[in-house]
């Protein structure tokens, strides 16, 4: 064969596999841009709705913290400060000590009761920066609820258990009531004067166990791990530190929330 048709041939193969490969490598580049651009978008969705879980968490921080703190600092007061004898105190002091002691569960149920009300369950509680808050209040309500702790008896007898549904109801009330849109609970003069009426058959077991034998109370594994779980959340809400103190340029935790306060 003619040595010029054999270059032609030969030119025109290696044009044609030229060709080949530049559709091959063309079509590669077209799916890795579209993967990387697919990658990015969903990145791009992900941090959008890390940033409205974190933004709403935000939101409710702080009566969130206040709640979780002053439901730890009465569980504290309880197991290692005696509080309960103001149970035995004059009849007004006796009130005031069991129901401020049950406003402070309601109050952090009610507050709970908003918060889920306000975000989208799911996205908190897969959120990287909202997920391990998630996990502790689930921890939080699962420690209330479960009946493995300071049974008497059976489980039936699991003192200062609240189950899920009790702690749903009170949360409701706490807000206002079913179908209540209320983004703050109500206060302490509205418990006090209704709790017989309203709040009373959500809480008789947990009354009547606070009003056990002091004892028997203040070595109650329930409240000793609400306590610590407690203590872990407030440490993850208090960004700005409002409920630390400081002491010659040292930022000291309140007692409660100590090694030596959770022991």
């Amino acid at each position: 064969m003619d040595a010029g048709i054999v270059a032609a041939l030969i030119s025109s193969v290696l044009s044609a596999v030229v060709a080949v490969a530049a559709t091959v490598w063309t079509h590669r580049q077209g799916v890795e841009m579209e993967r990387l651009r697919h990658d990015l978008e969903r990145s791009e969705r992900d941090n959008e709705k890390r940033s409205a879980a974190k933004t709403e968490l935000d939101r409710y921080r702080e009566p969130l913290l206040v709640a979780a703190f002053d439901l730890g600092s009465r569980i504290h007061a309880i197991r290692k400060k005696e509080f309960l004898a103001y149970l035995t105190s004059t009849e007004r002091r006796s009130r005031l000590a069991l129901l401020g002691t049950l406003f402070c569960v309601a109050r952090y149920f009610g507050t709970l009761e908003i918060v889920y009300s306000r975000l989208a369950l799911l996205r908190f509680e897969s959120a990287d920066d909202t997920r391990v808050v998630a996990a502790l209040l689930a921890d939080i309500g699962g420690a209330f609820s479960s009946d493995q702790y300071d049974r008497v008896d059976t489980y039936h007898s699991s003192r200062f258990m609240l189950w899920r549904e009790e702690q749903r109801a009170i949360g409701e009330l706490m807000r206002g009531g079913p179908g209540s849109t209320a983004t703050e609970c109500l206060g302490f003069a509205y418990f006090h004067d209704n709790y017989d009426q309203v709040f009373a058959e959500w809480f008789d077991a947990f009354a009547a166990a606070l009003e056990s034998p002091e004892a028997a109370v203040a070595a109650s594994a329930r409240l000793a791990r609400l306590q610590t779980l407690l203590a872990l959340l407030v440490g993850l809400l208090d960004e700005e530190g409002a409920f630390t103190l400081t002491v010659g340029g040292e930022r000291l935790a309140p007692d409660w929330v100590t090694p030596a306060g959770l022991a």
